[in-house]
C-alpha cells in the first residue's frame, strides 16, 4: 500500500481537484477486493485511459462516491465493449435483468414490506449508477458526442420509468383491482 499511496498522491497532485481525487483513490484502494487485479494496474489499463478516470474523479464527487462504494464498477469499465462504444436500449435492459437476477439470490427480510420494495429497486439504483459512471467517463474522455450522451441518458430514464411503473402498476392492481380510467405519462 505504501507504493500505492505514493502513486495516488502523485496522480492526485496533477489533477484538477487534488484533494478530491486523492480521497477517492484512497477510499477506492481501501475498498478494493484482495482477489481483484491490483488497483493501479486496473486504472493504468482502462480502455478509455487513466487520465479520463482521474478527470472524472476530479469533476464528479457523485461518480467518485459511487466508485468507492462499488469498486466492482471499475472492473466492469475495464471491458472495452462496455466503455468504448455506446450501449443500446436492449444491452442496457439485458444488463438490468442480470442485476435483478443477482438481487433475487439475496435472501429477503421476512415481514418487512419496505425491505422487499427496497430490494426490488436496489438493483435498479445500482444498475443506473453504474451506467451513469460509464456515460460520464465516456463524456469526459471525449469518446461520446453530446447527442450520444443525451440519447443514453434518455434510455436510462425510460428504462427506470418503465420498471418502476410496471412494479407499482402490478402491485396496486393486486391490492385494489384495475382502475376505471387509463393511465398515461405525458412528457
Amino acid at each position: 500500500m505504501q507504493n500505492g499511496a505514493r502513486w495516488i498522491r502523485d496522480k492526485a497532485a496533477n489533477s484538477l481537484n487534488p484533494a478530491q481525487v486523492e480521497t477517492a483513490l484512497m477510499r477506492l484502494a481501501n475498498a478494493w477486493r484482495p482477489d481483484a487485479p491490483p488497483l493501479v494496474e486496473v486504472i493504468e489499463h482502462l480502455p478509455l485511459g487513466e487520465a479520463a478516470l482521474l478527470h472524472l474523479l476530479a469533476v464528479s464527487s457523485v461518480c467518485a462516491t459511487r466508485l468507492t462504494q462499488y469498486p466492482e464498477h471499475l472492473l466492469w469499465l475495464c471491458s472495452p465493449e462496455i466503455c468504448n462504444a455506446p450501449r443500446s436500449y436492449a444491452e442496457m435492459l439485458n444488463d438490468l435483468h442480470q442485476f435483478v437476477a443477482k438481487q433475487r439470490q439475496i435472501p429477503a427480510i421476512e415481514n418487512a414490506e419496505d425491505a422487499v420494495v427496497d430490494r426490488h429497486f436496489s438493483a435498479l439504483r445500482l444498475w443506473k449508477g453504474r451506467e451513469m459512471i460509464r456515460i460520464a467517463l465516456r463524456e469526459v474522455a471525449g469518446a461520446a458526442p453530446l447527442e450520444e450522451t443525451t440519447g443514453e441518458l434518455s434510455q436510462i430514464a425510460e428504462i427506470c420509468i418503465r420498471r418502476i411503473f410496471a412494479y407499482w402498476d402490478a402491485e396496486l392492481r393486486g391490492r385494489y383491482g384495475s382502475p376505471k380510467a387509463e393511465f398515461a405519462i405525458l412528457g
